[in-house]
């Protein structure tokens, strides 16, 4: 633990009272500004020291080394004391141990030429609790000085780097082993107090008494909560997919960190890209950017009869790179999963559900959730992309806990998936322990015979963060916390796993020596985690007790409710029942899914406002999709004026796929109107419409609504419906067999009156010229008669 003093020497015993009470407030203020306090287990909760420290972190180079001394952030009134190393980890007889570090003095005076003592406590260190006690500055015994450095006076606010070295035969124990407290401290000239000071410890190990305990670790590899890796915006989300598992990202960090060594990482399948998730039937075809990432979908403008060309059946799984910047300056989305894949290769990997779904959650509302199954059974993609095995029937629930039914709900869930049941799971071991004198092994094995893989809280704290100066306080006081279970029963084959949160962020350099050192230790065994599924030995399986207290989540509250997990399923079927109707349907799919996808992961816990932000893209983008196929609604009334006759119904297709064998059906909303026959399957271009003719019968005058929807092969509904306003005024088939009777009876008669009566009269007249000039003739004498008197 790193610890501050006073800043000026005091020798009486009332100013050295007042010095520890303003250490003590000094303190509090610290802890309460959010500064860290080295070799404190978050986990176990351990009250903060009375002399702490701050610091800030130094950044290392590529290859994984510091480049420069850690940055120390000063106090005001105490001094800091940095560990930078303390080689060898593990002391043995004949092996000196060298402690190196810096020491930088209060912003309010020097160190007038101090002195760097090592004191070794003379506490038992035994029991994890003594271990605590000793790192948080509980323990207030007596000690002895094993070295003393004379360092040069170091300005105020300025830090000098010290070297120690001390003896192994002032480190040493009667035991075979055993972990050693001891304190590094700087005090001022003719001082007796300490103005610095941290504790940790040295680990010990005189002779081999004991068998080794087996150790696995298993690292988390999965992308962070960043919206902004769907962003329609091509420049963002290629930027927010550098953050996320490019050069330096804290995905690369862990991976670069656990290059030299045995651990065992669960990746989600994710994490490679949004290419990661198709399937193996697929043949490898490289899916389209996702629907919110600025990928082809419903069209905006109004539809035309003549459809423009089809797109490919396949697209490049990342855009372009914009003008001005060259694939080697701003690789693609697809490069960056590519180099992360060849990373992986070779390494003993773990499957995750696809986009880390998460279970924990959803197994206890809804275990068949169609899409969460779907994730759990796309795990296997991970394996295609590396072209080695990586295990998917190992389930790591976020929150690390077992409450009852949830192995039962896990088999259910995994019953509906390509993984069929679950090979273990992995579980915090204080959620399945109650207090006993030792530390149970790792394996464990629940009540429904599932094999539990148990990881110690205490020792997962441990592992190196970027938060920490150095790696030193977690690895010696991993060791320290190691030989305490060692002790337990030094002669029974035991087993610990040791695993990190989802959200771990380590330093790549501090995680290699920490596992490194950690390796090297001779009472510790490094097994493949999944090893640790079957029995060892002795190292028996054993079942899970009752913990006494409640055990917290290892992960923040979930975002998943039964009202979104239902929403989800609805929204995964309805673009499935759209995809089945189009030419390249999977394509389709993997443009509207790819995010709908991301939704179930677990990764939102740590950002649930980002969920509402995704979830309501995802939901507009579906409506869009699903809204683009539609029957276009009429806003004029169809007149049928006979018994008989068509209709043309307009059927509309505005997205950028072809939409083929769809049914068009129509339902009339009273016995006016019925339909002929249904029509046949209709197949329309990319962002056009068609005229469908529907056969119909007018029964009974009277209007109708005839409701037009669209379905599937297998009749489920489609896009948007609409309603077809009828009048149906059919003409009564009585009048036309009546007026046509009575036509032919008025031409009956008249040929009957020809032939009954015979020749006209105006036929008789054999002169019909002469008498009609005779008549005229009279005509005009009449005429000139006019107006004379009678």
């Amino acid at each position: 633990m790193i610890l501050r003093g006073s800043r000026r020497p005091d020798s009486s015993g009332r100013r050295a009272t007042r010095l520890r009470r303003r250490l003590t407030a000094t303190a509090s203020t610290l802890a309460a500004v959010g500064l860290s306090v080295g070799g404190t287990l978050a986990a176990a909760a351990a009250p903060a020291p009375a002399l702490p420290t701050s610091y800030a972190v130094t950044p290392v180079d590529s290859a994984g080394s510091p480049t420069h001394l850690p940055s120390v952030t000063a106090a005001k009134d105490v001094a800091v004391i940095v560990l930078g190393t303390l080689t060898p980890a593990v002391v043995s007889p004949g092996k000196d141990v060298t402690i190196t570090g810096t020491v930088t003095a209060p912003l309010t005076g020097p160190l007038s030429s101090p002195q760097l003592r090592v004191v070794r406590g003379e506490v038992r260190v035994d029991q994890r609790t003594a271990l605590d006690d000793w790192a948080s500055g509980r323990t207030q015994g007596p000690g002895r000085t094993v070295d003393v450095t004379p360092l040069p006076t170091v300005a105020a606010g300025q830090s000098r780097p010290f070297t120690a070295t001390v003896p192994w035969r002032e480190l040493r124990s009667e035991a075979a082993f055993a972990a050693v407290p001891i304190s590094v401290e700087v005090v001022q000239q003719g001082a007796t107090e300490p103005t610095g000071r941290t504790r940790t410890f040295v680990a010990w190990n005189g002779r081999k008494e004991y068998v080794p305990i087996q150790v696995a670790t298993v690292l988390p590899v999965t992308l962070d909560p960043d919206v902004e890796l769907f962003s329609r915006d091509d420049a963002a989300r290629r930027s927010a997919w550098q953050r996320a598992i490019g050069p330096g990202s804290r995905v690369e960090r862990i991976v670069q960190g656990t290059r030299a060594s045995q651990v065992d990482l669960a990746v989600d399948p994710a994490v490679l890209g949004p290419d990661a998730g198709v399937d193996a039937s697929s043949g490898g075809a490289t899916p389209t950017p996702s629907a919110t990432t600025g990928s082809p979908g419903p069209s905006s403008g109004s539809a035309t009869t003549t459809p423009p060309a089809a797109p490919p059946t396949t697209t490049p799984a990342t855009p372009a790179t914009p003008s001005g910047a060259s694939p080697t300056s701003s690789p693609t989305i697809a490069q960056l999963g590519d180099g992360l894949a060849s990373q992986l290769r070779g390494r003993s990997v773990w499957a995750l559900p696809y986009a880390d779904a998460d279970l924990a959650a959803t197994v206890g509302i809804d275990p068949a959730n169609s899409l969460v199954r779907d994730l759990v059974s796309r795990a296997t993609a991970l394996t295609t992309r590396l072209g080695q095995p990586a295990r998917a029937d190992i389930v790591w629930p976020v929150d690390g806990l077992l409450p009852s039914g949830r192995e039962q709900g896990l088999r259910r869930m995994l019953a509906g998936t390509s993984v069929k049941r679950p090979a273990g799971i992995v579980v915090n071991a204080a959620a399945v322990t109650k207090p006993t004198a030792y530390t149970p092994s790792a394996r464990r094995v629940a009540a429904g015979g599932t094999r539990l893989l148990a990881y110690d809280p205490r020792l997962s704290a441990l592992l190196p963060r970027r938060s920490d100066p150095s790696p030193v306080l977690s690895v010696q006081r991993y060791l320290a916390e190691t030989l305490v279970l060692l002790g337990e029963r030094a002669g029974t084959p035991r087993s610990v796993l040791v695993t990190a949160p989802r959200n771990y962020d380590p330093d790549p350099a501090a995680l290699a020596t920490f596992l490194s050192a950690t390796a090297s230790a001779p009472w510790l065994e490094t097994v493949d985690a999944a090893s640790l599924l079957s029995d060892h030995v002795t190292d028996k399986a054993l079942p899970p007790t009752k913990p006494t207290t409640t055990v917290d989540s290892a992960a923040p509250p979930p975002v998943l409710t039964a009202r979104r997990l239902t929403q989800m399923a609805e929204q995964r079927d309805t673009l499935l029942s759209v995809s089945s109707v189009l030419r390249d349907g999977a394509a389709f799919e993997r443009t509207y899914r790819e995010v709908l996808d991301e939704l179930g992961s677990a990764r939102w816990r740590y950002q649930p406002a980002s969920w509402v932000t995704l979830s309501n893209s995802v939901a507009s983008d579906i409506r869009a999709a699903t809204s683009a196929i539609r029957v276009v609604p009429r806003t004029s009334t169809i007149n049928l004026l006979a018994e008989n006759g068509t209709l043309r119904i307009t059927v509309e297709n505005g997205l950028d796929y072809t939409v083929q064998d769809i049914r068009l059906r129509l339902v009339p909303d009273n016995p006016r109107i019925r339909i002929v026959a249904q029509p046949a399957p209709v197949t329309i271009g990319p962002t056009s419409r068609t005229n469908v003719p529907v056969e119909v019968a007018a029964v009974a005058a009277g209007r109708a609504e005839i409701r037009a929807y669209l379905t599937t092969a297998d009749g489920t509904l489609i896009g948007s419906p609409a309603s077809i306003p009828v009048s149906a005024n059919p003409l009564d088939a009585t009048i036309y067999w009546v007026g046509g009777v009575l036509v032919g009876l008025v031409l009956l008669a008249g040929v009957v009156r020809a032939v009954v009566k015979g020749t006209s009269r105006v036929d008789e007249i054999a002169d019909i010229e002469a008498v009609t000039a005779a008549h005229e003739s009279l005509g005009d004498a009449d005429d000139g008669d006019h107006g004379r008197p009678a």
